[in-house]
């Protein structure tokens, strides 16, 4: 958990960062964005949240896939409102998926990926259709 709590509150400090790298390396450097070094520094803390997280409660899968997605859709491109949200909105739907997979076929209880996974890959599709410019079917 202390790995977790570092981790978050590196990324959650540096979303003004995460934009501005938005507009592409040459114009961040411009900026005075060290952009190697703020890469780097990312990629450790986003590393470390991750083993950290899935060393304590395994792998669950599509959970980064749904929520920054939908996050995004909803409140933009700022990454200082995307990260936090995206913390607290992946955690109600991990609460979600842990309260179906407890209810479903009580008294026994499905993995709580399973649930991910039958409302993820919908999801998923969704995004890569809606990328090409499709409709969802």
């Amino acid at each position: 958990l202390p790995y977790v709590a570092v981790g978050l509150g590196v990324l959650l400090t540096m979303g003004h960062m995460l934009n501005v790298m938005q507009v592409g390396d040459e114009q961040a450097l411009q900026l005075g964005l060290p952009v190697e070094r703020v890469r780097a520094a990312i990629i450790l803390a986003a590393s470390l949240t991750t083993a950290a997280a899935v060393s304590f409660s395994g792998i669950v899968g599509f959970v980064g896939l749904i929520v920054p997605h939908v996050v995004r859709m909803l409140c933009g491109g700022d990454y200082r409102r995307i990260l936090p949200l995206s913390v607290v909105g992946g955690a109600g739907l991990l609460l979600v998926a842990d309260v179906l997979a407890r209810v479903i076929m009580a008294p026994q209880e499905l993995p709580v990926g399973v649930i991910m996974s039958l409302g993820g890959a919908p999801f998923f599709l969704w995004v890569l259709r809606r990328a090409k410019g499709q409709n969802f079917w």
